[in-house]
């Protein structure tokens, strides 16, 4: 069944136009062994809701195929922007392994690419200036200018359409790529316009106090751990300000305690420190707009937490040393 989709695959890439009102879903490729309830007990869900989910004729399991986990949060759709501007898709993103998929078609238009296909290979091939990037169809490793590069969840066919991992295809050619969890948004800006937008402001965008609190937050929880995983947890701190979920200040945050006190330092003590010169400066570059972890509202020690509250309802992002984040 496999070969006779991957022989259609090059005219869906280029040709197709129908268009899905499916929600995006969180999604999980089919591996060999797998069981809908080994799969229900990787995801917390239940196997009765995975089969509500997917039509009859996907109850069997195939190894590659892909299935539904559940709709995104608060049944919502994944939208796409190049530039500040709603690209529309014909068929909506999907997420696996906290990665955001989205047709191939798309991304090449989006960011001026080529397409192609390999039928000996069985490979979409994109091209973008000095960079040619392979990306073999249920494959977890693509290669760019020849060099093997590991993905997170492989290239795969969802609805006629052969889906990639967004964030790969757009830093490859040199985008930058931001996360919006709450609105469910992927921002691409490509190089051009991140020129464009650059603003040279001599006067800080924030007070002493924003500085005074942030920098001790950021030594207290990161004391001893790499410029990039302090200027990480400065910029959990300054998403949440610009969240509507959080109190909107940087002290506020800090000290916030709806749902009982946030961080430890603050219920031990050691808030109350004098930061390191690495740690004001993360804590300046977060708030100025230096921004390494996306729009990550979460973090957490996995060998310290005991409340597994953000790995049971958030989306993991990645880890830096000693601290895993959430988006």
């Amino acid at each position: 069944m496999k070969k006779l989709i991957s022989s259609l695959i090059f005219a869906a890439l280029l040709l197709g136009n129908s268009t899905s009102y499916a929600q995006s879903y969180l999604m999980h490729t089919v591996q060999t062994g797998d069981t809908y309830a080994s799969i229900a007990k990787e995801h917390n869900t239940s196997v009765d809701t995975i089969r509500s989910l997917n039509t009859p004729s996907e109850y069997d399991l195939y190894s590659g195929s892909l299935i539904k986990i559940k709709p995104v949060k608060d049944q919502k759709a994944i939208s796409i922007k190049v530039d500040s501007k709603v690209v529309s898709t014909d068929q909506y993103p999907y997420i696996e392994n906290s990665r955001t998929f989205v047709p191939i078609r798309f991304i090449a238009e989006s960011l001026g690419a080529n397409v192609s296909w390999d039928q000996s290979s069985q490979e979409a091939i994109l091209e973008y200036e000095d960079k040619i990037i392979r990306l073999p169809i249920y494959s977890s490793t693509a290669t760019i200018n020849g060099s093997s590069v590991a993905l997170d969840a492989p290239v795969n066919i969802y609805n006629a359409r052969t889906f990639v991992p967004v964030r790969f295809i757009a830093e490859t050619f040199d985008c930058s790529v931001d996360w919006n969890g709450y609105d469910y948004v992927v921002d691409i800006q490509t190089e051009n316009y991140s020129n464009k937008n650059i603003v040279d402001d001599n006067v800080p965008s924030y007070s002493s106090e924003d500085l005074y609190w942030l920098s001790r937050l950021v030594h207290a929880e990161s004391q001893g751990e790499s410029y990039e995983g302090k200027l990480a947890v400065a910029n959990v701190i300054v998403n949440r300000k610009n969240s509507d979920l959080f109190p909107a200040s940087i002290k506020g945050v800090i000290f916030d305690n709806n749902y009982g006190i946030q961080y430890t330092p603050v219920a031990n003590g050691r808030i109350y420190n004098t930061p390191s010169n690495d740690s004001i400066q993360a804590a300046k570059q977060a708030l100025e707009g230096h921004n390494n972890i996306s729009t990550c509202l979460y973090f957490l020690n996995p060998r310290k937490s005991t409340n597994n509250w953000i790995v049971w309802n958030r989306f993991y992002f990645k880890t830096i040393q000693n601290h895993d984040f959430y988006l």
